[in-house]
């Protein structure tokens, strides 16, 4: 039996907005335990066993935002739970961890029926005896899901930060694309053309100007542009001339332009193979402590948007724009008030609430500005478009 002893630091995640949501429900998880799969897939987290009953059938299963927790009767009376459908008001924490005495990693849930009772530790999921570390990422990945679904904190015992470092899988980025695991798609030419069509120009943001010019296509950035993890476009003015054919890259004036020399970076038309818009994800996490002594890690998912020109031997980067939810979003999980919750502020958890609108709001701009970017960039040079995804996308 699991203990609160036992907790060494808890996670916190940001569900999003629905429209976030919506727009990730086609992705996939499947996860194997000992003789149980963990399958999230449209929106719900599902059990099923890999055998005999209830393996055609989930045993347990919950949906994104509806607080509740559906079960088989069997199920339920081997855990001692009410029913088959049990509120998420009930539950206190998803639990993930590596529980010493058995030697294996265990997923559950934190339940408290009554207010004046202690939670008790209920078992959904474990893994093969062992210290595989993959294990510990399975259940890591299948926690953090769970909890996000539930909208309640993800709590971790007995794991260590190499463990939660691996299951973060923060991505490396190579020089020359995207040369980890990704998921691309591609567009043929016309297909870009079509689209860039009924895109109006000139579009702007963040002191980025794209817009059309005599012979082609301009992009102007900001004087001030802002290194990224190391990288950032060592020009302000890119210039696609048709005519020429060619792509011209005008350094920054003063001191950094004195640098990179006056004449800048001409590119031919016949050399770029394509234009790829890539996001990268990169899940980020720092500890704290909360009000119980508890060591608290909040995991932070940036994302990186960005439009580059696929050469033989290189990419360059033009755009990069970046987005990454606050420390006080990621922390918050909103509340709905139960008769357990005296604490509940309506004003309060309305002000949350916009504030995750507010925030998906600026995500999903520039996500559509660095897309409409890239497709009227390809558009200019009559290339195609590669749109590749680098690093663990939510579920």
């Amino acid at each position: 039996m699991i203990n609160n002893d036992d907790f060494i630091a808890i996670l916190t995640f940001d569900g999003g907005s629905a429209a976030h949501a919506q727009g990730r429900e086609n992705t996939m998880v499947s996860i194997l335990a000992d003789e149980v799969e963990v399958n999230v897939e449209e929106g719900k987290w599902r059990l099923y066993n890999l055998q005999g009953s209830n393996s055609l059938s989930p045993f347990f299963q919950t949906a994104r935002g509806s607080r509740l927790l559906n079960y088989v009767a069997r199920f339920a009376e081997a855990r001692g739970l009410p029913g088959t459908v049990l509120s998420a008001d009930f539950v206190r924490s998803v639990i993930v961890g590596f529980d010493e005495k058995r030697r294996r990693w265990l997923l559950g849930i934190q339940v408290m029926m009554e207010n004046d009772e202690k939670p008790r530790f209920v078992e959904l999921v474990r893994w093969p005896e062992g210290e595989d570390d993959q294990y510990g990422v399975d259940s890591h990945k299948a926690g953090r899901v769970l909890a996000e679904y539930l909208g309640w904190p993800l709590r971790l015992f007995g794991v260590k930060k190499a463990t939660l470092a691996q299951a973060a899988g923060t991505p490396h980025r190579g020089p020359t694309g995207p040369l980890e695991p990704h998921r691309r798609a591609d567009l043929d030419p016309q297909r870009v053309r079509t689209r860039a069509d009924q895109i109006k120009l000139p579009i702007s943001m963040e002191g980025i100007w794209i817009g059309t010019v005599r012979n082609g296509v301009a992009l102007r950035l900001p004087k001030d542009v802002e290194q990224a993890n190391g990288e950032a476009p060592a020009f302000n003015q890119c210039v696609i001339d048709r005519d020429s054919q060619t792509v011209r890259l005008l350094p920054p004036t003063g001191l950094l332009g004195s640098f990179l020399g006056t004449q800048g970076r001409v590119i031919k038309f016949q050399d770029i193979r394509n234009v790829e818009l890539r996001q990268s994800i990169i899940q980020e996490s720092s500890i704290r402590k909360d009000s119980d002594g508890f060591d608290v890690d909040v995991t932070n998912t940036r994302e990186l948007f960005a439009v580059y020109l696929t050469l033989p031997e290189e990419t360059v980067l033009l755009v990069q724009l970046r987005h990454q939810a606050t420390s006080e979003l990621a922390r918050h999980r909103a509340k709905t008030r139960t008769l357990i919750d005296g604490d509940y502020d309506a004003e309060r958890e309305i002000a949350y609430l916009r504030q995750h609108q507010l925030d998906q709001e600026h995500r999903d701009a520039v996500a559509e500005f660095t897309e409409a970017a890239a497709l009227v960039i390809a558009a200019a040079l009559s290339r195609p478009l590669a749109k590749t995804v680098v690093g663990e996308e939510p579920v």
